[in-house]
């Protein structure tokens, strides 16, 4: 992992060098810049010398003022855990979206390129982008828990509670197992807080229709249990929430 404090040291007190983007990028992305600072010396080229100067200077100055989730993505992009399929986060890094491995159909019907874009465009904050790609691989692969899950985080991200709900709903009727990135995964944060949360847990994370719970004081519980049944008949809960629902009505 590179550190930005180090970064900015090494442009200071060794730009002229090309010492801090040896440590970003390797000896070979600085070594252009300290051949020319030996070969500016050797051939009397002061003015050459104060332009390596100026520029290490201005180099510089934009890491020390560089956002550090902007310097992790575009320097340790290839070593950050931001993005780790094992579910582990760096602190102060917004967590990647879940890939199942196990997961053949995703892949074979050609939705992988798109999970692995919109994967990509998560990472950078590109959230719209990210969705669209999503959109893609469900649309390929409808069944893949893994997709959305994805969804169900980046739906969370930007604040969208039905949409965000019903993927995370989708992906545990897919088969998604890991219960515990539902329950402290950053990117659902914004679900989790929400009053509903609760309930759509103890249904075994399926969402619990109020419109289907409200029920007038004066409704007989068979008029109640009529008003479901149409409701189911229309389309507007599925039989799983139609039985739960009747459960609840009957006590």
């Amino acid at each position: 992992m590179k550190n930005r404090i180090v970064a900015v040291f090494f442009a200071f007190f060794g730009g002229v060098l090309g010492l801090h983007k040896m440590y970003l990028r390797g000896f070979s992305s600085g070594s252009y810049r300290m051949i020319f600072f030996f070969l500016a010396i050797f051939l009397r080229w002061p003015f050459v010398i104060l332009v390596l100067f100026v520029v290490a200077l201005v180099e510089g100055l934009l890491l020390a003022t560089m956002h550090d989730e902007a310097f992790n993505t575009k320097y340790n992009k290839a070593k950050s855990s931001w993005y780790d399929w094992s579910g582990k986060t760096k602190e102060n890094s917004p967590p990647a979206p879940s890939k199942q491995t196990k997961q053949p159909a995703a892949f074979f019907s050609g939705a992988s390129k798109w999970l692995k874009s919109g994967s990509k465009k998560f990472k950078e904050y590109d959230m719209k982008g990210a969705l669209a790609d999503f959109l893609q691989a469900v649309a390929l692969a409808p069944n893949n828990p893994s997709i959305h899950f994805n969804l169900a985080c980046t739906y969370s991200i930007l604040e969208d509670t039905t949409k965000g709900f019903y993927h995370l709903e989708q992906a545990v009727a897919c088969g998604f197992k890991e219960r515990e990135k539902i329950a402290s995964h950053d990117s659902l944060a914004f679900l989790r807080i929400q009053p509903e949360f609760p309930d759509f847990v103890e249904n075994n994370y399926r969402m619990v229709t109020s419109k289907a719970l409200d029920v007038g004081k004066e409704d007989t519980l068979l008029e109640a249990l009529r008003k479901l049944n149409e409701q189911r008949q229309a389309g507007e809960i599925s039989e799983l929430d139609f039985k739960s629902l009747k459960e609840k009505l009957m006590g």
